[in-house]
């Protein structure tokens, strides 16, 4: 009698032991997708092959012999930990992931470009961005899987992992006439990651340095800085430009600074790790370099 395993042996071993587990043919056919009459075939050849008798047949139940208690005890251990060891192994081959709430404006202007890179770098991680605005909540970004959140504050907080300030200063588009009257202040009304009145954050630049030139035709409102950004490349008017999302638009010369006052605080980035893992304690510390160079 042979004990060598091949791959029919262990075909037939498989259909003998849903057929022990099922507690008939039937229901081991419905298990496994054939017919009845190929559950049995199957069976039969291993018996054949082992010379052993595995189940008893006749009446409305199937019953093991003690040979087939002894061997489907041992493929059910045996198949169990080949199935918990593949689960297992399939864990480890997953990438990490890591869901990053930050604000619409900071997650298209700053993020989005640069998590290209960071995939390149952490290939084993993969980022879910997500746009959102709303106050810094733990329970509530826990509850919604969240794993980091970056939000934009007006004034610097305590319970931060990372606070870096952010500096603002008018922007325009070049062909702008300073000379003119045709421009208007293109406003971010909900510039912050907490509620503020409309016109806040040109009110903190009007009240340091006054109205830029050019801008007398009164004012335009959006809801995401972005899209300020894209009426002043358009030529609109003048938007107040934050460092981070702008610095690109300075170098590919679709927005230029509209004066040569210093930049003004305008509020703090705020890092906050909702959950421990390594994967994002790896993101927070990508971040926190980015955001410092």
């Amino acid at each position: 009698m042979t004990r060598r395993l091949d791959a029919t042996l262990l075909a037939d071993l498989w259909f003998f032991h849903a057929v022990a587990a099922c507690g008939g043919f039937r229901r081991a056919a419905e298990q496994l997708a054939v017919t009845q009459g190929a559950v049995s075939q199957r069976v039969q050849r291993l018996e054949a092959r082992l010379q052993l008798t595995l189940l008893q047949r006749g009446g409305r139940s199937l019953q093991l012999t003690p040979a087939g208690q002894q061997l489907f005890a041992a493929c059910d251990s045996g198949f169990d930990t080949v199935a918990t060891t593949l689960a297992a192994l399939q864990r480890e081959a997953a990438p990490a992931s890591v869901r990053l709430s930050a604000p619409p404006s900071l997650a298209l202007e700053w993020l989005l470009p640069r998590l290209g890179r960071f995939a390149r770098l952490q290939p084993e991680i993969s980022v879910d961005l997500l746009a959102d605005n709303q106050p810094y909540n733990p329970a509530a970004l826990r509850q919604a899987g969240i794993d980091l959140a970056l939000r934009y504050l007006p004034q610097a907080p305590q319970d931060a992992a990372f606070v870096q300030p952010e500096y603002g200063f008018p922007v325009a588009a070049p062909a702008f006439d300073t000379a003119g009257h045709s421009g208007r202040l293109l406003h971010d009304d909900a510039p912050w990651s907490t509620p503020a009145p409309a016109g806040s954050e040109w009110a903190l630049w009007l009240a340091a340095h006054g109205r830029p030139p050019g801008c007398d035709a009164g004012e335009r409102h959006f809801n995401q800085a972005q899209l300020a950004y894209r009426s002043a490349q358009a030529g609109d008017g003048v938007a107040l430009g934050r460092q981070l999302l702008v610095a690109r638009y300075l170098q590919d010369g679709s927005l230029c600074r509209l004066d040569e006052q210093a930049p003004l605080l305008l509020g703090y980035y705020a890092l906050y790790p909702v959950s421990g893992s390594a994967a994002a304690q790896t993101l927070v510390a990508w971040l926190v370099a980015e955001m410092q160079r």
